[in-house]
């Protein structure tokens, strides 16, 4: 199994490689807001250290609604076009389908028309990104960030109805430990499962941050039992920050023992 570090910013990249990580995530609302020239910059570093940029997380911007008001496919389509040729460029897999004040519904907004705009919403996406063989993974959040697709049974259902052939859905332990899913047994969606996210906090939901050591044994349970069900693809440290090179390499190290053990 893989293990990656999600990254704020491209400087970082050098850092994490040295520090042991596999692979690289960045936010792809950043990506595409790049300038040809910054991103082209971050291509040429990542070839010349030889660290793989795998993963996307934080998809869009507030601006491309999944649900709800100013739902809109063609603003929809031509962000995941652009999204998906930056992502491409840089090598890839798996896109996180996250993003929270893109689906967070007003109040008395119809869930059945949510419903159906989000699984227009992930046809339009994974279209794109299959032009590229990238998977498309759905992300449940926790109720502190948004109000829609909170359950892995819940992005399980959507997943399942689509049936797209470049669509999952990503195991996040941290959004999972807000609604009391982070021990569930998986095995009944191992076969879902295409990532996992897992980190800590430093006191708020909005500064995710690298694992604490008074939870070493809980998130080492935690990656073990994912590995239990069959689940061989990638774990990434989902931060909020700038890597810190001692936090950051003990969360590698505790996510490494938690595979040798």
């Amino acid at each position: 199994m893989q293990i990656g570090c999600a990254l704020l910013s491209p400087q970082d990249l050098v850092e994490a490689k040295n520090i042991g990580y596999d692979y690289a995530e960045f936010m792809g609302k950043y990506l595409v807001s790049l300038s040809a020239g910054e991103y082209l910059e971050i291509q040429r570093t990542a070839e010349r250290i030889q660290m793989q940029v795998k993963g996307i997380n934080a998809y869009c911007p507030e601006t491309v609604k999944m649900v709800g008001p100013g739902f809109n496919p063609l603003i929809i389509m031509e962000y995941a076009r652009q999204c998906s040729q930056r992502a491409y460029g840089l090598g890839v897999k798996f896109v996180g389908i996250g993003s929270p004040k893109s689906r967070n519904l007003p109040e008395g907004y119809s869930r059945t028309a949510a419903l159906e705009q989000l699984k227009e919403f992930l046809k339009i996406t994974a279209y794109e990104f299959e032009r590229y063989n990238i998977m498309v993974c759905l992300e449940p959040l926790a109720p502190c960030y948004c109000n829609f697709i909170n359950f892995i049974s819940e992005a399980v259902s959507v997943v399942e109805g689509l049936r797209l052939g470049n669509l999952g859905l990503i195991a996040d332990f941290y959004n999972m430990e807000y609604v009391k899913e982070a021990d569930m047994d998986l095995k009944n969606y191992r076969h879902f499962i295409k990532h996992a996210h897992i980190s800590d906090d430093d006191g708020t939901p909005y500064q995710r941050s690298f694992l604490k050591l008074q939870k070493e044994e809980i998130h080492k349970k935690r990656i073990r039992k994912l590995f239990d069900t069959g689940y061989r693809g990638a774990i990434s440290l989902e931060i909020d920050c700038r890597i810190d090179t001692e936090r950051a390499a003990r969360s590698l190290e505790i996510m490494k023992s938690a595979l040798s053990e």
